[in-house]
This record gives C-alpha cells, sequence and structure tokens, in this order.
C-alpha cells in the first residue's frame, strides 16, 4: 500500500498517469462471509488479483474537486502496456521513475532523462503542504474493503492508505457499528 502511495504521489507531481502495478492478493474478495478463498475452489495463494480487490476503482476515476482533493491522478491497469495497439507515442512517452534512500550506493540525482524539462520538487512551504493535504484527502479514498469474516457481525475489514503511520493499527473488524466506517 505504501509503494502504491508513493507512486501516486509521483504522478501527481509529475503530472503523469500511474501504470498500476499488478496486485498480488492472498485472500479473495467476495459479497459474503469466506475464509479467503471460495471454499471447493482450486485458487492457489497468492494470485494476481483485480484492481478492484483492494481500491475503490470508481473514487480513483470520479472526478472530484481540487480545491479539496488536489489535482486527479490518472491511472491504466498495468496490462494496458501489453495491448498490441497501444499507440507508439504513448509507449515512448513511458517515464521509470527508480528511488533509492538518500546517501545509499548509486543514489545521485542524474540528469539523464527521456524528456527535457524542469522539475519543481516540495519545499515545504504552506502552498506544498496544503497540496500534501488535498492529496491525502485524496488517496485515502481510493481503498477499499475485504469481506468477510465468518460467523461476526461486522465481518469486513477496512483498508487504509496510511495504516503504516498508525503504530497501534491492525487489521481487524470495526468493533461496533460507531467504528464501521472508512478511516477518513
Amino acid at each position: 500500500m505504501k509503494q502504491i502511495r508513493t507512486a501516486l504521489a509521483i504522478a501527481s507531481l509529475l503530472n503523469r498517469t500511474l501504470v498500476m502495478p499488478p496486485l498480488w492478493c492472498r485472500l479473495d474478495r467476495l459479497w459474503f462471509p469466506h475464509p479467503g478463498i471460495l471454499e471447493g475452489s482450486m485458487t492457489r495463494q497468492p494470485f494476481l488479483c483485480p484492481l478492484d480487490h483492494v481500491f475503490e476503482v470508481n473514487v480513483m476515476l470520479k472526478k472530484l474537486p481540487e480545491e479539496e482533493f488536489g489535482p486527479e491522478i490518472g491511472i491504466r491497469e498495468y496490462s494496458m502496456l501489453d495491448n498490441p495497439s497501444l499507440p507508439p507515442e504513448v509507449k515512448n512517452s513511458w517515464l521509470d521513475v527508480q528511488l533509492c534512500k538518500e546517501g545509499t550506493q548509486d543514489c545521485d540525482g542524474s540528469y539523464n532523462t527521456t524528456v527535457g524539462g524542469v522539475l519543481k520538487f516540495p519545499k515545504h512551504s504552506n502552498e506544498e503542504m496544503e497540496r500534501e493535504d488535498r492529496f491525502r484527502n485524496r488517496v485515502k479514498r481510493y481503498v477499499g474493503i475485504w469481506c468477510c469474516m465468518p460467523d461476526i457481525p461486522i465481518g469486513h475489514i477496512y483498508y487504509d492508505m496510511y495504516w503504516d503511520e498508525k503504530p497501534e493499527w491492525k487489521p481487524i473488524p470495526p468493533q461496533s457499528p460507531e467504528d464501521d466506517h472508512p478511516p477518513f
């Protein structure tokens, strides 16, 4: 989740469309209680799962007010790049971003880019902090739920785009109807 959040942030800053990576799931997403895979099926785990097993694709594609949610972030399925009818100009516009930990070997800025131009990164100004707040407001709505654990009143678990920032976060269902809402 953190890697996809980072990729969405980079796509937003660069004003690029993000080709979502293939998602590998351990649990199937169904609309009724189940043990993680459809009983009686031969699904092997992990399995390549559709984007909507984890993400609310309809929300990702929805036009949200920029003043509140920041700029739109275009997304495409990973399989788009394998489509033989993909126009050459799209294939040639690919930008491969490599991230590294500052100070590690080979983690120096590079001027070797495929497309020239100016790239401006945030400087922690108020304007940039507001942009981050709007980005966070947008992407926290992108994740869905896993459904459903059997034999308990509320059996779904909300995915949380910012789970890694919450030391006490645990993947458990809401404990009461008052807690039964997405993490925003």
